[in-house]
């Protein structure tokens, strides 16, 4: 750390990504939530195409994509907020609508980038934890607050609010409400049907996990016209490159592929879920495209992940204390999952307790 940093993000400060291998290394990837699929094949002639035209900048306003995706959700192109991934959607939440000593209210767990963002935009964070069930505390909408985040589905763990709960508990909150919805294709429903009755929402999407994107980095924001017009006020001055626009708009015709995705996430979710349950794993419920297990009894969380990575398999582990106790696996193709399984039966030793 330099003696020119702020003082108020002290020496730890920082999000800290899953660790990510080098390309072709044969490592076996269960730590970042990518797609099990590649993406669909009409992805990369779009790309290419679109390098012939690297000369030249952008739309500032990501079109045609921003339309596509409009007609996709049966919104106005006005209403829809394209940027370099859903964290900077959420970056320029921050941006627009959160002042110095602003107060941010956030569940707990949660998407541990959003901390990091309020401390860097020097507002106040209010962590809220989860109650029991698939509900959120009351405290969580009538803390007064400029910005509040739900991800649903939540990330570390999986757990999905039905949108017509979160429409009766938040909808007298104040301040804008960020629903972020990275995981939401895996689960049953989204809250973008929602937004005309709450003039505060903004919905995040990410094109990462379900259209398998995530190299590519393409994030929106749907809401009321007002509020994209607060987030396109912010916003850099061309957030999405020619090539992440034409890639997205053709993953994004190629409406079979996706379903081939979001059907081998589900089918492999469930499948994962049995065979850790069967080897004495507790198993969260998960709407997401992974899950958060805990090992068996007497089983460390740490060494579990020590020893799949000493096999070249990568799960996340999370050193704060209410989820340390666990590791949280994305969901493989068929043949990743029979290669982490194997690994815990016949290598890590876990499955037994052993540590």
């Amino acid at each position: 750390m330099s003696r020119f940093r702020r003082r108020g993000l002290g020496e730890d400060f920082g999000y800290v990504p899953g660790e990510q291998p080098a390309d072709g290394a044969q490592w076996l990837k269960l730590n970042t939530n990518e797609s099990p699929l590649p993406p669909s094949p009409r992805v990369a002639p779009a790309v290419a195409a679109a390098a012939a035209g690297l000369r030249a900048y952008p739309d500032p306003f990501a079109e045609p994509l921003r339309s596509a995706l409009a007609r996709r959700h049966r919104a106005k192109p006005e209403q829809v907020f394209v940027a370099n991934g859903a964290d900077q959607v959420l970056d320029c939440c921050y941006r627009a609508f959160v002042d110095p000593g602003s107060t941010v209210v956030r569940t707990w767990p949660t998407y541990s980038l959003l901390p990091v963002l309020t401390r860097m935009f020097s507002a106040v964070d209010v962590e809220v934890p989860f109650e029991a069930g698939a509900s959120l505390p009351s405290r969580f909408a009538t803390t007064p607050a400029a910005l509040r985040f739900v991800v649903n589905p939540n990330s570390p763990t999986g757990r999905w609010i039905t949108p017509s709960v979160l429409s009766e508990q938040l909808g007298a909150a104040s301040g804008v409400v960020v629903i972020d919805e990275a995981y939401c294709d895996f689960a049953p429903e989204s809250c973008i049907p929602l937004l005309p009755r709450h003039e505060n929402w903004l919905v995040a999407r990410t094109l990462s996990k379900s259209h398998a994107l995530a190299g590519l980095r393409v994030g929106y924001a749907v809401g009321s016209t007002a509020l994209i017009a607060d987030l396109y006020s912010v916003k850099d001055s061309y957030p999405v490159d020619r090539c992440a626009i034409a890639g997205a708009i053709a993953a994004l015709d190629d409406e079979q592929h996706h379903r081939d995705i979001v059907g081998t996430v589900l089918a492999e979710r469930a499948r994962l879920a049995d065979l850790l349950t069967d080897r004495g794993w507790k198993v969260l419920p998960s709407a997401a495209n992974f899950i958060f297990a805990k090992p068996p009894d007497g089983a460390s969380a740490a060494t579990v992940a020590a020893r799949l990575r000493e096999n070249r398999i990568l799960v996340r582990h999370f050193e704060t204390p209410a989820l340390a106790a666990g590791l949280r696996i994305t969901v493989g193709a068929p043949g990743d999952t029979d290669r982490l399984v194997a690994a815990l039966d016949q290598q890590v030793g876990a499955v037994s307790g052993g540590a």
